[in-house]
């Protein structure tokens, strides 16, 4: 890609992500260098003038249960193609419906290079979406009650590793592995939330 005038260092922050340790089966705290979403859109924007197309390609929103899901899909000016996927849910973020849509639209710019280096979620599928200061008030939230998985939850499970084409039995083993459990119905909410993070960065890699 060519450098253009945006200069992505500039506009750097560290931002505190959640790495799952499945040696320690725990969660441990690192720090990544993150371009935002708003500064990824600047960049996006700078060198893209014309002749680009967002499509919303699948969208699950649940308002009973504060759960918004978005599959997106953005055409640079060049004609590249590249998917994002992003779920959120109210027990991180008020405005969840629109985080879900700034968290897709961000791993799609990532993919078609805009700020892929500075996207620790493209590794781990952390819950990262536009802001550092709501990262750090939701690393040192209470533990989330122990709500079951939603219905949608189980929709965008199922309606993303589909399209991972995995089969049930590795589905499975990634239960098992993650969260000692092997059917999805048993996740809880937060777990649900995670899984779906997980696969999203499965599906980024791909």
């Amino acid at each position: 890609m060519d450098s253009g005038t945006f200069n992505p260092e500039e506009h750097l922050t560290k931002l505190p992500i959640r790495r799952w340790n499945p040696k320690a089966n725990s969660w441990e705290t690192d720090y990544a260098d993150y371009l935002e979403v708003k500064w990824r859109m600047v960049w996006f924007r700078d060198e893209n003038k014309q002749g680009t197309k967002t499509v919303i390609r699948d969208k699950i929103i649940d308002p009973h249960n504060k759960f918004a899901y978005y599959e997106l899909e953005v055409t640079d000016s060049k004609g590249n193609v590249e998917i994002g996927v992003g779920s959120e849910t109210g027990d991180d973020f008020e405005d969840y419906i629109e985080k879900a849509y700034t968290k897709a639209y961000g791993r799609a710019l990532a993919a078609l290079g805009y700020g892929t280096q500075f996207a620790p979620e493209l590794e781990e599928g952390e819950n990262i979406v536009d802001s550092p200061v709501e990262a750090k008030a939701r690393e040192a939230k209470a533990p989330p009650r122990e709500e079951p998985i939603t219905e949608a939850q189980k929709r965008a499970i199922y309606a993303i590793y589909n399209a991972l084409g995995y089969s049930e039995a590795q589905m499975k083993e990634i239960l098992q592995q993650r969260y000692h459990k092997t059917e999805s119905k048993a996740l809880t909410k937060q777990e649900a939330s995670d899984l779906i993070d997980y696969l999203n960065s499965l599906r980024d890699r791909e």
